[in-house]
């Protein structure tokens, strides 16, 4: 029976969220950098601390008992308040301390708009004991971290606004219509409109069904969720497929690619920071938020 909380249980409970964020002991190995029998043994010494089950796994797999659902959403409670206090003595000390969640949408870097880079460098510059945590996800799955408090922010393009976040625009980047060498379009110099439309097309699986695009395509055969997958589908010369024009620069240069009416049939997405309105914000979160805003002349 748990009488006090420890240091050890506050170990115990972190490696306990950890495996069941990542859907059991396998999975959750990388992560916390232990075997699969080590993790066992701290889940078996949490139950025996609190004097119940909280998880079943064997053969039928991961999944957590009633109780082990209440546990996990206590310590949630109990991690934030930790959290809470932590920022505030950081505050007090003048200092950026701690960890930043940050997560992107793939392929920016060659996006001259895009001054993430800059945004890490002013970072750098503060005064801190920091550790910057970088992930790419499609927007969908950026949206949910950040309001399940995985991320503290996210930057990409949203085609929808949620209420639970704050939207804050920082660059736009161009869209166009891309073919690869070995599609039948790839040597006609100006198709049609209805050869396009004609044609099967890789589509984007993070777009809403009302996107105004400038050729709507009749036939899609292939749905990407990252600008890479539409570039394999562009690419096989088996798909048409819309890509950011900066990121399809270098298969157009050395003729894996082409563009197709790049004057007219093209478009322009707005790409924000997102945070959640609910959550506080640390002292090192804010500052970040400062120096995007600075490099984007917000």
């Amino acid at each position: 029976m748990l009488r006090n909380v420890t240091d050890m249980d506050l170990r115990l409970l972190r490696i306990f969220s950890v495996v069941v964020r990542c859907g059991g002991f396998t999975a959750a190995q990388a992560e916390l950098n232990m075997s699969q029998s080590n993790i066992s043994t701290h889940i078996s010494t949490l139950e025996k601390r609190l004097g119940y089950r909280i998880c079943e796994r064997g053969k039928g797999g991961f999944r957590l008992t009633e109780k082990g659902q209440r546990i996990l959403k206590a310590s949630s409670a109990l991690f934030g308040a930790v959290d809470a206090f932590r920022d505030e003595a950081q505050n007090l000390a003048g200092r950026l301390v701690g960890d930043l969640y940050l997560g992107l949408a793939d392929n920016i870097a060659t996006l001259p708009t895009a001054r993430i880079d800059g945004a890490i460098a002013r970072f750098y510059q503060r005064e801190h004991d920091m550790h910057l945590h970088i992930f790419i996800n499609s927007p969908t799955e950026l949206e949910r971290a950040v309001i399940d408090g995985q991320l503290d922010m996210a930057i990409s393009y949203f085609s929808r606004t949620l209420p639970t976040l704050d939207y804050q625009p920082l660059y736009s980047e161009a869209i166009g219509i891309f073919c690869g060498r070995h599609h039948p379009l790839f040597n006609v110099e100006a198709p049609s409109l209805a050869q396009l439309e004609a044609c099967d097309w890789i589509k984007h699986g993070f777009l809403p069904a009302d996107q105004v695009l400038p050729v709507v395509p009749r036939r899609a055969s292939a749905t990407a969720y990252h600008m890479e997958a539409v570039a394999h589908g562009v690419l096989a010369g088996t798909h048409l497929g819309y890509l950011p024009a900066h990121y399809a620069t270098p298969w157009i240069a050395n003729g894996h690619m082409r563009a197709l009416h790049p004057e007219t049939l093209h478009y322009a997405v707005q790409h924000s920071m997102i945070t959640h309105i609910g959550h506080p914000q640390s002292e090192a979160v804010r500052a970040f938020i400062d120096d995007l805003r600075m490099e984007h002349g917000r």
